[in-house]
C-alpha cells in the first residue's frame, strides 16, 4: 500500500508568541495538509496534555498528544514549524510499543540518512530537525490504519519584557473539538499573581500554594474558546538567579534583570535606503508592523529621502521618494501594492548600486537561491514580521554592517522603534575571573530586559556584571547566587545561547555545533533527535540509546558479529567491473550493414506485467531474475535484474509511435569531419574515415493539461492572471513548474524564471525541490544558480551518490573541471549505507563515461593523479542519452528506437547495432543511460514511461530531466536537454515522446 505523505497539525504548542502594542498575535493550529483529497481529514488530535512551568523570564513547555487515523490506510506525518528565538527543543518522544520512549542527539545528515536507510526496511523511527531559518520539522511514520500514535514534545523558551511584562501565550485556536484536554500551568516565584489577559476556559484561574500559583483544566470534548495568554509582572530591583551543579565543582548559572541604562537617540541620515524583499515567501508576512515602524521613523525625521530598492531573484529598481513635513502617503501605498514573486538571492546585494546613506533591510533572512553572506560597507538595519525567518543570519548582517536586528514577530512596534532609534548600554562583562563561557558576549546592546548564562566554581556566591559604552564601564550590578533556585535545567539553556552565537559563523563552527547538540541533546541545525524502534538498530547504526535501552544495547555491543555491523562500502568494486564490461562493448564490432525492413505491427499488445511480478524479456539471454518480496505496497515497482549482452540479441517487440504533445521547439545542427580514435587497430579502422553527419535533435514539450495552464493561454495578461489564480494554488510546487514552463516557450524567460525560482520558497530544505530546480535551471542554462542549488542539495543529502553526481555536473556546466572531476571521482569512493550503495549500484556506469568525457575533452588541463587508472577508458559515442528523476523509490524507464525499429529499454537492453542500456532502476533515483558507439544512418526515436513510484510527497509531480548528446566524447559534442513533470504511472502503456532525431 502506497504512503501517503501529510501534514499532520501536531503542535498547537509550538507556535511563536508576540504581543503588538495593544495588540497580541495568536496562532491558530495549523490545517491539516495532504496530497490525497480522501485522507484529507483522517488524522485527528485525540488528546492533548500540556503542562506549563515558568521561571521568572524562562518557560518550560512539555506537550503529550495522541493522533487518531480514521483512514483504512496507514499514513505518514509531517510538519514544519516555526520557533521563537531564543527556543531550545529539549525533549522528543514517540511511543514504541504502547510506551513513550526518548529520542537521543545524532548530526542532522547521519540521522536523515539513518532515517531514511531504516524506512526501506519497512521499519519506521521518528526524527525532529531544524531546518532553514528557525523552523523545525519532525516526521513521525507510521500512523496505522484506524489507530494512534503518541508524540511528545518539550522546549524552553526565552520570554519577551513588554513595558515590565513578561508575557506566555499557548496558541489553542482549534474549530475542531478535542476528545480529551489538559492543561496545567505553575508560576514558580513570582512576587506577583500572574495576570490571564486571556485563557481557554472561564474555569481556568490560578491559585497560590506555597509561592507557587497554579491553574489546571481537564476537559472532555473541548474545543478552547480562546488561547492562553499569560502576563507576569518583573520588578525592576528583582533578580532572578538559577543554578546547576556539575560533576566536576562547576556549575552553569542563569541570571536575568532589568537594566535601565541612559540611552542616546540615533540621529538618522537625510538619504535614507529600503531593501524590501518582495519574493513569494514574504507574501503572507505582516507587512503593517513594518510599515507601522517605517512610519515611526518618517514622523521623527519628517523631512527625508528614501530610495527603494526590491529583493528577489534580482535588485530591483524601485522609486524615490522624497518625504516632506512626514508626509509619506505615495511611499506606503507604492509598498503595500508590491507584488510578491520568484525566490531571494542576497548574494546580488551590491553597495555600488545602492546609493543611499544607510539601509532598512525588510526580509526574513532565509536567501532560497543565492549565498546569505554578501559584503557592504553602510549601516544595514535588519527587520522581520515573521516567526519563520532566520534570527541569526538577521542578526549577522547588522553585526557586520554597523547596525541592529528589528524582531517584529516577537516584539511590539514601540519596542522595536525604541530598540531602533536609541543607542543602549552594552554589556562589557563579568568582573569575577574565575568565570567562563559567558553569553551573550561582551558589547552586546540592552534594550532593557538582560539574561546572562555561564560556568563558574560552585562555591562561588556572588558575580559582579559591568556596563557601559565603548569599553568604559558606566555602572555594575551584583547578583547573589546563594538565593539563587536550582529547578531548571540550566546547561541546556546556556548551551542555546551558545549554539546562537557560534551559528553566526555557521560554516566555520559546524562541528562544534554538532558536538554541543549531541552533549546536550537539543536540536540546532546540525544537530537532529531520533527515535528508533528496535534495539538492534542503534547497535547497527552505533548510535547510543536512551537509558531504559542501554542494559540490552551493551549486551548486543559485546556479542555483536562481524555479520551484524554496519556495512559502508564505496561503489568502486562495481565500476571496474563496469570498466571492463565497458571496453568489451565499445570494443565489439556489430555488423550494420544487412538492409533492415520495417516490422509490422503485433496484433495482440504485449500482456501488462502483474503488479509486484517482474518484467522480464523473452530472450535466453537473461541470467538472472529477482522476485519481489511479498509487501504491504502495492505499487507498480520492480526490483533490477541481471541482463546479459548478446551482439545479436534482439526481442520481437515494435514500439507504438506516439505524437508529439507541443509543437517542435529547438533544433541544433552539427557537422563534424573528425573523431576521437582508439589505440586499437579494430577501431581504427572502424573510425579512421573521416564523415559528415547532419543531425537535426527535436524536443517536443509535455504539455501541461492543467486548467490553470488553460486560462494562462487564453489571457491577454498571462502574468496578471498567474497572480490570481496563484491565490489557489500557492503552495502547489507543480503550479510555478508548468507556468514558467509557459512562459519560457513563449520566450519571455526573466518572468520564466522569476516564477520557477519561486520553488525553492515552498519547501524548507526539501531536495526534491531543489532537484526540479536544478534540472530546470540546466535547462535554460542558469548554470550559477544550478551550481548553488545542487550544492544544497549536496549539504542536506551527502548519502546520496546522485547528489555528488549533479553537483558535479553543475560545476562541469559553469567551466570548472578539475573539481567536477573530483567530485565525480567522490562519487565512486564514498561510503554509503548498505541499503542505498544496493540502490546506486546502477550508477558506475554513467559515472565512467563522465569521468572520460571530461579527461578525453580538458585532459591536458586535468590533474589525474588521484584517479585509478584502471577507470580511465576512452570511449566516444554516437550518441549518448541519460534521464534522471527527482524523487526515490520511483520507476522511470528509458526508451531509444533505432533506425530498424529495434527499442533499446529495461528488458532488450542490447540491441542488433550496438545500443546499449544501462541497468534498470527500479528504487531510486536513476539515472538510467542508452549509448551508441557507431550510428547507422536514420531517425533515432527517444521515449520515456513512469512505470510507478511507491512515495507520494508534497513537492508534487515527479521531475524527469532528459540529457541528449550527439557525438558524445569527440569535443565537438551537441547537448540538447529537456526536462518535464509526470505524475501519471503507466506500467509500460503509453509512452511520451521526449526527442528524435536523423543521423
Amino acid at each position: 500500500m502506497k504512503r501517503i505523505v501529510c501534514l499532520i497539525c501536531i503542535c498547537s504548542f509550538l507556535l511563536y508568541c508576540v504581543k503588538m502594542n495593544a495588540q497580541i498575535t495568536k496562532g491558530a493550529i495549523p490545517k491539516i495538509e495532504i496530497q490525497s483529497k480522501e485522507d484529507k481529514k483522517s488524522v485527528v488530535l485525540e488528546s492533548i496534555n500540556t503542562e506549563v512551568e515558568i521561571f521568572g523570564n524562562i518557560s518550560k513547555t512539555t506537550s503529550t498528544m495522541i493522533f487518531k487515523n480514521n483512514a483504512n490506510r496507514v499514513l505518514e506525518g509531517q510538519l514544519v514549524f516555526p520557533l521563537p528565538d531564543k527556543t531550545t527543543i529539549s525533549g522528543y518522544a514517540i511511543d514504541i510499543n504502547g510506551k513513550l520512549r526518548n529520542a537521543v542527539p545524532i548530526e542532522k545528515e547521519r540521522a536523515t540518512e539513518v532515517f531514511e536507510s531504516i524506512q526501506k526496511q519497512n521499519v519506521d523511527p521518528g526524527i525532529i530537525e531544524k531546518v532553514e531559518g528557525n523552523n523545525f520539522k519532525t516526521r513521525i511514520s507510521p500512523i496505522p490504519a484506524n489507530g494512534t500514535r503518541t508524540i511528545q514534545i518539550s522546549y524552553y523558551q526565552t520570554l519577551n519584557l513588554e513595558q515590565n511584562n513578561y508575557l506566555y501565550v499557548l496558541p489553542l485556536n482549534t474549530s475542531e473539538k478535542i476528545s480529551k484536554f489538559d492543561l496545567v500551568v505553575k508560576v514558580y516565584q513570582s512576587t506577583e499573581k500572574p495576570k490571564l489577559i486571556e485563557k481557554p476556559d472561564n474555569t481556568f484561574k490560578f491559585s497560590e500554594n506555597s509561592n507557587i500559583y497554579e491553574a489546571s483544566l481537564s476537559k472532555v470534548n473541548f474545543k478552547p474558546s480562546n488561547s492562553l495568554i499569560i502576563e507576569l509582572p518583573k520588578s525592576e530591583n528583582s533578580i532572578e538567579s538559577f543554578t546547576q551543579k556539575n560533576t566536576d565543582g562547576s556549575m552553569y548559572f542563569l541570571s536575568n534583570l532589568i537594566i535601565n541604562g541612559k540611552t542616546e537617540s540615533k540621529i538618522w541620515s537625510d538619504n535614507l535606503g529600503i531593501i524590501w524583499d518582495n519574493s513569494l515567501s514574504r507574501l503572507n508576512q505582516d507587512h503593517e508592523k513594518e510599515l507601522e515602524l517605517l512610519g515611526k521613523i518618517i514622523k521623527q525625521q519628517k523631512n527625508i529621502t528614501i530610495d527603494v530598492v526590491l529583493l528577489n531573484i534580482q535588485l530591483e529598481k524601485g522609486k524615490t521618494f522624497q518625504i516632506k513635513n512626514g508626509d509619506w502617503t505615495d511611499l506606503k501605498q507604492y509598498l503595500k501594492n508590491t507584488v510578491y514573486d520568484g525566490a531571494t538571492n542576497y548574494s546580488i546585494i551590491e553597495a555600488s548600486k545602492l546609493p543611499a546613506n544607510e539601509y532598512l533591510m525588510f526580509s526574513d533572512g532565509i536567501s532560497t537561491i543565492g549565498s546569505n553572506q554578501f559584503n557592504f560597507n553602510k549601516p544595514i538595519y535588519t527587520v522581520t514580521a515573521s516567526a519563520k525567518s532566520n534570527f541569526g543570519i538577521l542578526k549577522i548582517i547588522a553585526q557586520k554592517n554597523k547596525g541592529k536586528f528589528i524582531n517584529l514577530a516577537e516584539n511590539s512596534v514601540d519596542k522595536g522603534f525604541i530598540t531602533l532609534n536609541e543607542s543602549n548600554v552594552q554589556f562589557l562583562g563579568i568582573q569575577n575571573q574565575e568565570v567562563t563561557e559567558v553569553y551573550p558576549v561582551i558589547g552586546t546592546e540592552i534594550t532593557k530586559d538582560f539574561s546572562v548564562t555561564g560556568i563558574c566554581p560552585s562555591n562561588l556566591k556572588k558575580l559582579t556584571l559591568a556596563f557601559g559604552r565603548n569599553g568604559k564601564v558606566l555602572f555594575t550590578k551584583e547578583i547573589n547566587l546563594e538565593k539563587a533556585s536550582n529547578g531548571l535545567d540550566v546547561s541546556k539553556i546556556w548551551a542555546q545561547n551558545k549554539v546562537d552565537f557560534l551559528e553566526m559563523d555557521f560554516d566555520g563552527n559546524k562541528d562544534d555545533i554538532a558536538e554541543i547538540g549531541k552533549q546536550f541533546s537539543i536540536v540546532t541545525a546540525n544537530t537532529s533527535l531520533i527515535v528508533l524502534e528496535n534495539v538492534s538498530d542503534y547497535v547497527k547504526y552505533k548510535i547510543l540509546p536512551p537509558d531504559e535501552l542501554l542494559v540490552a544495547y551493551n549486551d548486543l555491543m559485546k556479542n555483536q558479529t562481524e555479520e551484524n555491523e554496519y556495512q559502508k562500502n564505496n561503489l568502486l568494486d562495481e565500476a571496474f567491473t563496469t570498466v571492463e564490461d565497458l571496453r568489451i562493448w565499445w570494443n565489439t564490432n556489430y555488423e550494420q550493414t544487412k538492409k533492415k525492413y520495417p516490422k509490422p505491427e503485433k496484433l495482440e499488445e504485449p500482456p501488462t506485467p502483474l503488479i509486484g511480478v517482474n518484467r522480464v524479456s523473452q530472450d535466453e539471454t537473461i541470467s538472472e531474475i529477482t522476485a519481489i518480496a511479498p509487501s504491504n505496497d502495492s505499487s507498480p515497482v520492480r526490483e533490477s535484474r541481471s541482463v546479459s549482452y548478446s551482439t545479436a540479441e534482439t526481442l520481437d517487440y515494435q514500439a507504438e509511435e506516439s505524437e508529439p504533445m507541443l509543437e517542435e521547439i529547438v533544433i541544433d545542427t552539427y557537422r563534424t569531419t573528425s573523431r576521437r580514435r582508439s589505440e586499437s587497430k579494430t577501431n581504427k579502422s572502424k573510425n579512421s574515415d573521416k564523415k559528415t553527419v547532419s543531425s537535426d535533435i527535436k524536443t517536443f514539450d509535455v504539455k501541461s493539461d492543467k486548467d490553470y495552464i488553460k486560462k494562462i493561454e487564453k489571457s491577454k495578461n498571462p502574468y496578471e492572471t498567474y497572480l490570481t489564480l496563484r491565490k489557489e494554488y500557492q503552495e502547489t510546487p507543480s503550479f510555478y513548474y508548468d507556468v514558467a514552463t509557459f512562459f519560457f516557450q513563449k520566450k519571455e524567460s526573466e518572468t520564466g524564471y522569476k516564477v520557477l525560482s519561486s520553488i525553492a520558497e515552498l519547501g524548507l530544505e526539501n531536495a526534491e525541490m531543489y532537484k526540479t530546480l536544478a534540472y530546470k535551471l540546466k535547462e535554460i542554462g542558469a548554470y550559477d544558480t544550478e551550481l548553488f542549488v545542487t550544492e544544497k542539495v549536496l549539504k542536506w543529502r551527502p548519502f546520496d551518490a546522485q547528489s555528488y553526481r549533479d553537483y558535479a555536473l553543475a560545476l562541469q556546466d559553469n567551466q570548472r573541471y578539475q573539481e567536477a572531476l573530483d567530485f565525480l571521482y567522490q562519487t565512486l569512493t564514498n561510503s554509503y549505507d548498505e541499503n542505498f550503495r544496493n540502490r546506486d549500484r546502477n550508477i558506475s556506469e554513467i559515472i565512467i563515461p563522465e569521468i572520460n568525457n571530461l579527461i578525453s575533452v580538458h585532459g591536458k588541463k586535468l590533474d589525474l593523479s588521484k584517479i585509478d587508472k584502471k577507470l580511465i577508458l576512452d570511449i566516444p559515442v554516437d550518441i549518448r542519452v541519460v534521464m534522471n528523476w527527482n524523487k526515490d523509490d520511483t520507476d522511470i524507464d528509458l526508451y531509444v528506437t533505432d533506425p530498424n525499429g529495434d527499442v533499446c529499454f529495461y528488458s532488450h537492453r542490447a540491441t542488433e547495432i550496438g545500443g546499449r542500456m544501462s541497468d534498470d532502476v527500479t528504487r531510486g533515483f536513476g539515472p538510467e543511460q542508452f549509448m551508441l558507439k557507431k550510428a547507422i544512418k536514420g531517425k533515432y526515436k527517444i521515449e520515456s514511461n513512469f512505470y510507478g513510484e511507491s512515495q507520494m510527497t508534497l513537492s508534487g509531480p515527479t521531475t524527469i530531466s532528459v540529457e541528449i548528446y550527439l557525438m558524445y566524447s569527440s569535443g565537438k559534442e551537441v547537448r540538447k536537454l529537456i526536462t518535464f513533470q509526470n505524475d501519471k504511472p503507466n506500467s509500460g502503456k503509453d509512452k511520451i515522446l521526449i526527442g528524435e532525431f536523423e543521423f
